[in-house]
């Protein structure tokens, strides 16, 4: 006898599963003993799926990849899934595929491109994916592989980086570093208008990360919210109050790219890269020369102030505030030292060309090689009832 889910029309489908997620959210939240797996695609089979068929799954067919159940409408496509789950499965970990993590998409709001399934965190991410897809993907944004570097622009990076880090204290001062914390605002870009958000970044070398950020509350300005994420050698986790929530390591991968992609991280990991000379450029009056790295298969250009030594600007190609991939570029000003160490307190950033306030943070406080709490990067203890 066929189970009852696979005589359901295709709403009734949609609403279960809807009250199937959110019931999963609130344990999550809630702490329980256990993980909820979620039904996906409302219970439709993945391997049919693209191929272009609404084909219901078998509740009693069914494959669990972390917090996502797969239902299969026969014993064969349970083995096809089971044999490249990466071809078959949702995408970006279950990202939302127009923003990237750590939005994550709703299980149930999804699309099938070329052969792979994505979700989306909203109708209109769907819709705006759906349009114009190869913005939103970053395999479709990749830039080809760079060409052989001659040994003249090989050298005159390398001794534009030794410059670089003479100009910020000292490879001793900058290796020699436990630990970072900074203090900074940004603004945020509301319906409402905008709003301040301010972060605290403490990190630990070589693998620890706490990112804590402060702003108003989305629906009530008057209330603050308030939230962490934690990165640690194991695991990676969200934290608000007393309540944790887990998150996939694509969230651990973009925390760390953004702190990578500072150029105290980046002068940090030197011996890690290649750099070449390709030519020179401007950041604002002052003559740079450019000097393009790869950093853990991220791409950036550099532009560093051939007189005093110090990086003024950092281009990357990357996502932006609306999802699609363009050109990033940071220029660094207002430098500052203490404790040995010069940095720019002062950061304004582009995205095609277009100013964007999310990324030019004011730092407000730096500190290095400060006690470090070790608290921050454990799990809160669950509440009581």
């Amino acid at each position: 006898m066929k189970n009852r889910l696979e005589r359901l029309s295709k709403s009734s489908r949609i609403a279960i599963a809807t009250v199937v997620l959110l019931l999963a959210s609130v344990a999550v939240f809630g702490q329980s003993s256990a993980r909820d797996v979620v039904p996906v695609l409302e219970g439709l089979d993945p391997v049919m799926l693209i191929q272009g068929k609404e084909v219901q799954g078998d509740l009693k067919i069914s494959v669990t990849r972390g917090t996502f159940q797969y239902l299969f409408a026969s014993a064969e496509n349970k083995a096809a899934f089971e044999k490249d789950p990466a071809r078959y499965e949702i995408q970006l970990e279950g990202a939302c595929a127009r923003m990237g993590a750590p939005v994550t998409g709703n299980p149930d709001l999804y699309t099938v491109h070329q052969g792979r399934i994505y979700i989306f965190g909203s109708a209109d991410c769907k819709t705006r994916f759906e349009a114009a897809p190869r913005k939103y993907l970053e395999t479709a944004n990749e830039a080809g592989p760079r060409a052989p570097a001659t040994p003249e622009a090989v050298k005159k990076a390398k001794a534009l980086i030794d410059a670089a880090v003479a100009a910020m204290g000292g490879a001793s001062r900058i290796d020699g570093l436990a630990s970072y914390q900074e203090k900074s605002t940004t603004l945020q870009a509301r319906r409402q208008g905008e709003v301040e958000v301010k972060t605290n970044l403490t990190v630990v070398f070589p693998d620890r990360i706490r990112s804590e950020r402060v702003m108003p509350d989305y629906e009530d300005a008057s209330k603050v919210r308030q939230f962490a994420t934690v990165v640690t050698a194991t695991e990676v986790f969200a934290v608000m109050g007393s309540i944790t929530r887990p998150l996939p390591s694509s969230a651990r991968i973009e925390q760390e790219k953004e702190v990578n992609r500072r150029i105290l991280a980046i002068l940090r990991a030197r011996n890690n890269f290649n750099p070449a000379a390709i030519g020179s450029g401007k950041v604002g009056e002052t003559a740079v020369e450019q000097v393009a790295i790869e950093i853990d298969h991220a791409a950036y250009t550099l532009g560093i102030d051939p007189v005093s030594g110090r990086i003024l600007s950092l281009s990357a190609h990357r996502r932006g505030p609306q999802g699609a991939f363009g050109q990033f570029v940071q220029a660094f000003s207002d430098f500052r030292t203490f404790d040995g160490l010069t940095l720019p307190f002062k950061i304004t950033a582009t995205f095609d060309g277009q100013p964007w306030k999310e990324q030019s943070p004011t730092i407000e406080a730096i500190a290095v090689n400060g006690k470090i709490d070790p608290a921050l990067f454990e799990k809160p203890k669950a509440k009581t009832e």
